[in-house]
């Protein structure tokens, strides 16, 4: 996982129920807000999957130490079977002893080839569990990232909403008086339960997304809250490229099982020379396959560069688009210091100017929303570096 954090009050929160003291002087408060920062640290503590993976791990081990004793019992049952021939004389016997044995060396062998392919197939084991834990705490990230960006289309929607009704009251007035139809009324209002459709809509995939955020927390608290995202870095920059796709390729977890692939089938091609020989159907067909996984495992390193460098291309993208949309904000801030001076001089309607006012509004979460795509692909870039998967 992407770092190791200690066990917060929240996560305590989750494990009791109840608020925590740490010290007698200090209250926690009655509101249990998740941050970001301690997604990770909680999935770790809480999320069913990452405990099912930990028995996993638990279980190959526990594999690795069944086969060692099997290994020893057989070994001495051959030793045993030794001495009982030494000691007998009776045909019999012999024979049937001779037929033992010769089954448990054929087992010992078989044993003695697991053994040699147990540890690697434990690492890859641990290699997937891993990948695994990491996997929960993106689905996590993912929905929390989710609710926010949901926040953001709700107040839109609610703000537009109020600016209709608004305008729709002005124009009621206007059709008794005759300056406008009835049609333009009807309009007005389709567009408001259309808007009110949309928010339906955004509060409904809202609770969608907090309801698997919880279940990833494996926690159904109601009084759990979804918290604000961190500060956006916009001056992000690559540092070092070659030495960030070095790090990806390292540690990246597609990379790391396939050569753990690479290594059981080295032992298959080297078990079938030697029990088949170099012309073999059984050692072609081990050539084959390990030559096709090193084509597969190159396939995989020139992945991890192309990611790479479009997860850079993504940052760049969405930090020019949010210094665009910044610049419109800041147009939008100037028109409407300029409406209300018009305001102030007659020019202008309270209601012409409560609609630029919205204009700065909306387009104020405009940024927000484009803060968040910044914030989303910075997180990519850093998920890369971990060993995870790009996903646009």
């Amino acid at each position: 996982m992407k770092k190791t954090l200690g066990i917060s009050v929240l996560s305590a929160m989750l494990i009791l129920g109840q608020p925590i003291m740490a010290f007698a002087d200090v209250t926690v408060p009655e509101s249990k807000i998740v941050q970001f920062q301690d997604i990770e640290s909680i999935i770790v503590e809480h999320n069913l999957e990452v405990r099912i993976n930990e028995n996993d791990r638990q279980d190959s081990n526990v594999g690795l130490a069944s086969l060692k004793r099997d290994l020893k019992k057989m070994n001495d049952r051959i030793d045993d079977i030794n001495d009982q021939m030494g000691e007998s004389s009776d045909i019999t016997v012999r024979i049937a002893l001779t037929t033992e044995k010769r089954a448990l060396v054929a087992n010992v062998k078989v044993l003695e080839r697991n053994l040699a392919d147990m540890p690697t197939s434990v690492s890859s084991t641990d290699v997937a569990a891993t990948m695994s834990d990491d996997q929960q705490v993106r689905l996590a990230e993912s929905a929390y990232i989710m609710h926010n960006m949901l926040d953001l289309a709700i107040a839109d929607i609610s703000l537009s909403i109020d600016t209709l009704e608004d305008q729709l009251n002005v124009m009621q007035v206007r059709e008794t008086l005759g300056v406008v139809t009835h049609t333009n009324v009807d309009d007005l209002k389709t567009k408001l339960v259309d808007l009110h459709t949309q928010l339906e809509s955004n509060k409904l995939q809202q609770d969608l997304a907090e309801r698997q955020f919880k279940d990833l927390i494996n926690s159904q608290d109601d009084s759990l809250e979804i918290g604000k995202l961190p500060i956006t870095d916009e001056a992000f920059a690559v540092k070092d490229k070659d030495d960030d796709v070095k790090k990806a390729g390292e540690n990246s977890y597609a990379i790391k099982l396939q050569q753990e692939k690479i290594v059981i089938l080295k032992a298959t091609l080297d078990r079938a020379e030697k029990d088949n020989g170099l012309s073999s159907a059984e050692y072609k067909h081990a050539k084959i396959d390990l030559d096709s996984a090193y084509l597969v495992l190159s396939q995989l390193k020139d992945k991890v560069t192309s990611d790479y460098s479009t997860v850079v291309d993504d940052i760049a993208k969405k930090q020019s688009n949010l210094r665009l949309e910044e610049q419109k904000l800041e147009d939008k801030r100037v028109a409407m210091n300029e409406a209300q001076l018009k305001l102030s001089l007659g020019v202008i309607t309270q209601l012409d100017l409560n609609s630029i006012v919205t204009d700065f509004q909306l387009q104020g979460d405009v940024v927000q929303t484009n803060k968040i795509n910044l914030f989303t692909a910075i997180n990519s870039y850093d998920w890369l570096l971990q060993g995870m998967p790009y996903s646009a």
